[in-house]
């Protein structure tokens, strides 16, 4: 009786796909998109790293602590998952990321979470060729840092093996742009 309930699900679907191998001339297949240069350059960063990370909280000398990031691609190439773990002042941090381009918007994209906070930052971006930089942009709220603020992401391919990335907040409160953290990541082979 199992093979009989599981095989009407699975003939439902094989139906469906030969319905729309089969469609009518008049109707438009769906486009699946393909990885462009632009996904092509940020699978490039696939792979291991590790990360030495300086975060400031004020004045004066930044915090220093270590931690470890994987890159692997997804989707057939359209994306690239960041996941990170490490410690941030004592403290277990973990955070993931999705790294993309939109061919609609013509703009990086560079969504990411963490367990420090409970919302989705989304922020986009662009490419300069001639620094090998990616500057993401956008706004989060954060409390504990004074609201709502602008964000400014900034990833410098260094070369194949290194990277060096740099967070900046702007309260919106006070106009001041202020570096937050900087991060050297160094691949590991």
């Amino acid at each position: 009786m199992k093979t009989r309930i599981v095989s009407v699900p699975v003939a439902a679907a094989l139906l469906l796909l030969v319905a729309r191998a089969s469609s009518p001339a008049g109707e438009k297949e769906i486009p699946i998109p393909r990885p462009g240069p632009e996904h092509k350059m940020l699978a490039k960063s696939a792979g291991k790293w590790n990360a030495k990370v300086k975060s400031w909280f004020g004045p004066g000398e930044p915090k220093e602590s270590q931690g470890v990031l994987k890159r692997e691609v997804i989707f057939k190439g359209l994306y690239v998952h960041e996941s990170f773990t490490g410690d941030f002042s004592g403290m277990k941090f973990q955070g993931r990321g999705v790294l993309g381009y939109d061919t609609n918007k013509k703009k990086y994209v560079m969504a990411w979470i963490d367990n420090f906070g409970t919302g989705i930052s989304l922020n986009y971006g662009s490419y300069d060729a001639d620094t090998r930089t990616l500057t993401f942009t956008g706004e989060e709220d954060n409390p504990a840092m004074g609201g709502k603020m602008k964000t400014r992401d900034v990833i410098k391919n260094v070369s194949d093996d290194e990277q060096f990335f740099e967070m900046f907040r702007t309260p919106v409160s006070t106009g001041k742009e202020m570096k937050v953290m900087e991060i050297t990541y160094t691949r590991v082979k």
